[in-house]
C-alpha cells in the first residue's frame, strides 16, 4: 500500500567523516533558505543517483511542512560509518544519521524520530540473501527444540520499512518483531528482513529508476527458495503486510508455498487506491493525477508533475509506480491454489475493510478474519485519525488481540 508521506531514505554507506559538522551547517543554511537545489549539490554522485533532484525537492518541502525550520543541531555520537545528530526543528527534534565521503559530499542522510537514538541494539542477522546487487539481511526466529517446524516469511509493507516494522518516517511500532515473537511461542519460525536500501540491507539499493516491484518479488522469492532447502523447516508460509500482501501473492504462486496470509492488503488496483488517497488530501488535483496515471499505465514518462504530487509521481519514482500498475490484487489472489487467510482490521485508515472483502470475493475459498479495533499498524486504535496515527509511534502497545492466534491457527490447521 503506497502511503503519501515524506520519504528521506538512507542513501548509502559512509567512510570519511572529516568536516561533517561544517557540512551539516551548510545543510541547515540551505534548508532554512529553501535552497533545495543546493542541498542536492551536497550529495555524492551515488547518492544523487539514488535520490534525484526532484525527489530531494519534494522530500525537503514535505519535511519543512511537517517540522518547520532547523534551529540547531548537535552531534550526539559517531561510529566508524555514521555520525548521529540531534536536529532541533521548530516543531520537533529528529535524529539525523549521516556521513560524508572523502570529498565532504553526503553519502548517507536520514531523519528519524529522536527517541530512536541507539538505545535499541541492532538485530542479529541470522539469514542473508545474496543478490547480484548486494546482500539482503534478515532475522530468523526459531522455537525451542530440534523438531522440524513451519516457517513464515513475513514481507514488509511500502516505504523504507525495516525488519521490525519501523521506518524513518516516524513509524516506531515493532509490529513485525511482535508477530515473530508470538509465532515463536506457538512453535512457528519466522523470517523478517530489511528491504533493499533500508537498515542493514542499504548496500543492496539500486538506483531509484531501477527499483520496481519485480525487484521486491525476486528478493522474497529468493528467501523462499532458501527456506525450502533448509532441513529445519517442514513447510514455508508467506505472510505479506500492506504492499507486501501483493508481493506475497505473486511469490506464493510462483514458488508454490504451502499457505498464504494477506494482512491489511490492498484489494483493488493501485490507480484506484491512489485516486482515493489524493481525493482525500488534494481534491483539486485529482484530474491531473488521473491524467498522470493514465500516461504511466500506457508506458509514457511524465515530465511535469505538480509540486504537491511529486512525492508520489516524481520522475524517479515513475518506474516503480508503473510496475505496480501491472498488477491487480484480485487477479493475483484468484490464481492461488493453496489455502489463503485474509486478515483485516476494521479501524484501518490506510486500507479500508472493502479491500479485504474484494479479496475474499475474488478468492471465495479464502478465510476472512476481521479484527475489531485493529488499524494498519496492527494495533488497537480509535477510529479518529489523530488517535489512530498515535499508535504508529508507540512500540509499547501490543498487537491487536486475535491477530497472532489467527495466524498460528491457520498455519497449524491440517
Amino acid at each position: 500500500m503506497l502511503v503519501l508521506a515524506l520519504a528521506t531514505p538512507l542513501l548509502s554507506h559512509a567512510q570519511a567523516q572529516t568536516g561533517i559538522d561544517g557540512v551539516i551547517g551548510r545543510f541547515q543554511q540551505f534548508y532554512n533558505n529553501t535552497q533545495y537545489d543546493s542541498i542536492f549539490s551536497m550529495l555524492s554522485p551515488r547518492s544523487q543517483a539514488i535520490m534525484p533532484q526532484d525527489k530531494i525537492k519534494a522530500a525537503m518541502g514535505q519535511l519543512r511542512n511537517q517540522v518547520g525550520s532547523l534551529k540547531a543541531f548537535e552531534r550526539t555520537s559517531q561510529d566508524d560509518k555514521f555520525s548521529y545528530y540531534k536536529a532541533s526543528f521548530a516543531n520537533a527534534d529528529l535524529l539525523l544519521t549521516t556521513s560524508v565521503n572523502a570529498d565532504n559530499k553526503l553519502e548517507a542522510f536520514r531523519f528519524g524520530p529522536y527517541k530512536e537514538v541507539a538505545k535499541e541494539a541492532a538485530e542479529k542477522s541470522d539469514i542473508v540473501l545474496s543478490t547480484p546487487t548486494g546482500k539482503i539481511f534478515g532475522s530468523l526466529t526459531m522455537p525451542e527444540g530440534g523438531a522440524k517446524v513451519p516457517v513464515v516469511l513475513l514481507i514488509a509493507g511500502s516505504g523504507p520499512t525495516d525488519r521490525r516494522g519501523n521506518n524513518p518516517l516516524g513509524v516506531k511500532s515493532n509490529t513485525y518483531k511482535m508477530i515473530a515473537d508470538s509465532l515463536q511461542k506457538a512453535g512457528i519460525a519466522c523470517v523478517r528482513y530489511d528491504k533493499r536500501g533500508i537498515g542493514e540491507s542499504r548496500g543492496a539499493m539500486a538506483s531509484q529508476e531501477e527499483m520496481n516491484l519485480t525487484t521486491y518479488i525476486n528478493d522474497a522469492a529468493g528467501f523462499v527458495k532458501m527456506l525450502k532447502e533448509d532441513s529445519r523447516f517442514s513447510e514455508v508460509i508467506i505472510a505479506g503486510h500492506s504492499e507486501g500482501s501483493l508481493i506475497g501473492m505473486v511469490v506464493a504462486r510462483q514458488q508454490n508455498v504451502k499457505k498464504y496470509i494477506s494482512i491489511s492488503g490492498a484489494g483493488e488496483r493501485l490507480d484506484n487506491t491512489l485516486k482515493e488517497q489524493i481525493t482525500a488530501q488534494w481534491k483539486d488535483l485529482v484530474p491531473v493525477a488521473v491524467k498522470i496515471m493514465d500516461s504511466l499505465k500506457k508506458g509514457f514518462d511524465v515530465k511535469y508533475v505538480p509540486e504537491a504530487l511529486e512525492i508520489v509521481f516524481s520522475p524517479s519514482l515513475q518506474p516503480f509506480i508503473r510496475s505496480l500498475f501491472k498488477y491487480d490484487p484480485q487477479v493475483e489472489i484468484k490464481k492461488l491454489q493453496c489455502p489463503v487467510l485474509i486478515l483485516q482490521g476494521d479501524n484501518d485508515l490506510q486500507v479500508a475493510l472493502k479491500n479485504a472483502q474484494n479479496l475474499k470475493k475474488a478468492q471465495p475459498k479464502a478465510k476472512l478474519v476481521v479484527i475489531k479495533k485493529m488499524n494498519h499498524a496492527l494495533k488497537d486504535a480509535p477510529a479518529d485519525r489523530s488517535g489512530n496515527m498515535a499508535t504508529y509511534t508507540d512500540p509499547s502497545l501490543p498487537l491487536s488481540a486475535g491477530l497472532a492466534s489467527a495466524m498460528a491457527g491457520f498455519i497449524k490447521a491440517k
